[in-house]
């Protein structure tokens, strides 16, 4: 009963909820909500978990069909919530990032390339303006390698989506979205030793994936109250058996009460229904309210995080975080900040599966909490394209996990807690550093160093890193070629070997990927990709190595 009331309950979520997911508006008077789009025309470098191969690929929807804003920085207070750090090896596509102005008309694009590994790539998008707000699209993509790092076919990957896009304005709000299915096969071929003499079927996944985002938002200047909703469904299925229900949802509102002074809303309900050998329902609710007052040199935000996670048959607390913020404008383009907050996350198999594919079955999923985030830092914007941020915090986490290789079967990981009476400390160092000439070179430096402490039961934090880096250029070449190269750096990675209880020390991680794009004329442009330049075949996870050097070259077409 409580499964056929829940699917419908998200069911009619659906139909109600048209608007989707990326919200762009219209800057209002202060104590509104701030979710106005920034436009940066290539994808930021992510950290995300490598995959069991190298992905030389990625292209972004592109948004609308008005001309692109210079390039523009976006900088945003990494929260340190527990998840895996992670580190990107994917030589991105570039959407146009320092392109020549004539280049930046044509939305549409069909992209196809060839590389080793037995690589073949197609990507594409077309989509249909109407007017200067509205906006529908769809968007494909097939990413595959036949052949992976090791054991020939035994290691290759496949990547296949397709997603449809809206965005509609009427006067006074805004709704976008998009509906979209994604399938990633993949094989567990971390043997030890690596002997391939079976049936590669056995041991191969797939993670099948269908979402719908949505968003309705405010964009009225003059409305009093600023708002939005935002709401996430998707349904995940593996071919072992594992499946996922999830929805997502969650609303922010603003009420100016004077014009320096707001009250402020934010809300968020995570509810989530796992089979695996057992049916699991978990519940995630988030109240956070609060006042900002802020002037012409400092805001402080206080306010309170009210959370319920509840299981249906073994759990049902509720916690109170306090919420504390404050900036301060210490002199043109210097801002400094500080606060104190706390948060729940909800650890749902959908997220742990997008940090590590390679999870094996029946994993207890528990809420992690950070009793206590104290953090503080620098914001500068200087003159002459340059910009940078600092920041140092200190943490302390229950249920605090990590992903090491399973105590019954290495190619598999499994997800280990901080028992109930440890408070894992994670003590962090990041910053950024940025320069930029407009249309012409843009370059972006980031570092995060971690400290564990009073780790417990856990000894060590398994395949969390010390040290990450990522360097990331583009330069364009007399509007005729771009040059794009990314330097990505991971140390202090540690596994154990559950069934021999070994510890092992993986080796620092360098990655170098460089891409050229060559402009030949308003409408084609040919590409060449150079991944792991190194040819280093580390592992980000203990057993599993990634491809050496690849390459890939291609043609793209736009209109």
């Amino acid at each position: 009963m409580h499964n056929t009331s829940l699917k419908l309950s998200l069911a009619s979520i659906m139909l109600l909820g048209f608007a989707f997911q990326g919200v762009s508006q219209d800057k209002k008077k202060e104590g509104k909500i701030d979710n106005s789009e920034v436009n940066v025309t290539k994808e930021q470098k992510k950290v995300i978990v490598p995959p069991p191969v190298r992905k030389l690929e990625k292209m972004v929807t592109p948004p609308n069909t008005v001309p692109r804003p210079p390039l523009r920085f976006l900088f945003s207070e990494v929260p340190n919530n527990g998840r895996i750090t992670e580190i990107s090896n994917q030589v991105q596509m570039p959407v146009n990032p320092v392109t020549p102005v004539q280049l930046s008309k044509y939305n549409n694009v069909i992209r196809a390339g060839f590389g080793n590994f037995g690589h073949t790539y197609l990507e594409g998008h077309a989509g249909i303006a109407v007017g200067q707000e509205n906006y529908h699209g769809i968007y494909v993509k097939h990413n595959a390698y036949r052949l992976g790092p090791i054991g020939a076919n035994y290691s290759g990957e496949s990547d296949n989506q397709i997603k449809v896009h809206s965005r509609t304005q009427f006067n006074s709000v805004k709704l976008e979205g998009s509906l979209g299915w994604k399938r990633k096969g993949f094989y567990y071929y971390g043997y030890q030793p690596k002997v391939y003499s079976f049936d590669k079927e056995t041991i191969f996944n797939s993670l099948n994936k269908f979402n719908f985002d949505g968003t309705v938002s405010n964009t009225s200047k003059t409305s009093p109250i600023d708002y939005v909703f935002r709401s996430k469904l998707s349904y995940l299925f593996t071919k072992v058996g594992a499946n996922e229900l999830l929805w997502d949802a969650g609303m922010s509102a603003s009420f100016p009460l004077t014009d320096k002074l707001s009250a402020n809303f934010d809300g968020q309900m995570v509810l989530a229904q796992s089979q695996d050998s057992l049916t699991t329902y978990r519940n995630l609710y988030k109240l956070v309210p609060n006042f900002k007052y802020k002037d012409e040199l400092f805001s402080v935000t206080l306010g309170v995080m009210l959370a319920n996670s509840k299981e249906k048959t073994t759990e049902n607390e509720t916690y109170v975080l306090p919420i504390l913020k404050a900036d301060y404008q210490l002199m043109d383009g210097i801002k400094l900040y500080a606060g104190y907050e706390g948060d729940v996350m909800a650890n749902n198999l959908t997220t742990i599966l997008q940090e590590n594919q390679w999870l094996g079955r029946f994993q207890t999923l528990k809420p992690t909490r950070k009793l206590s985030d104290i953090y503080a830092g620098v914001k500068a914007n200087l003159y002459g394209g340059l910009s940078g941020e600092l920041k140092g915090s200190y943490a302390t986490y229950k249920n605090f996990y990590v992903l090491n290789n399973s105590r019954t079967d290495s190619t598999k990981f499994e997800i280990l807690y901080s028992n109930d009476t440890t408070k894992v400390h994670v003590t962090s160092l990041s910053g950024q550093i940025n320069y930029e000439i407009p249309q012409l070179f843009r370059s972006s430096l980031l570092m995060d160093y971690y400290i564990y402490g009073n780790l417990g039961n856990l000894k060590e934090a398994w395949h969390r890193p010390a040290f990450k880096a990522t360097w990331s250029n583009q330069y364009l070449i007399r509007e005729k070629m771009l040059v794009t190269s990314d330097f990505y750096v991971l140390t202090g990675l540690k596994g154990l070997n559950g069934q021999t209880n070994q510890q092992v020390t993986l080796n620092p991680i360098f990655d170098l990927n460089l891409k050229f794009t060559f402009f030949i004329s308003e409408r084609f442009d040919v590409f060449l990709s150079a991944n792991n330049i190194l040819n280093k075949n580390y592992q980000r996870y203990l057993y599993y190595p990634v491809q050496g050097a690849n390459f890939l070259a291609g043609l793209s077409f736009s209109f």
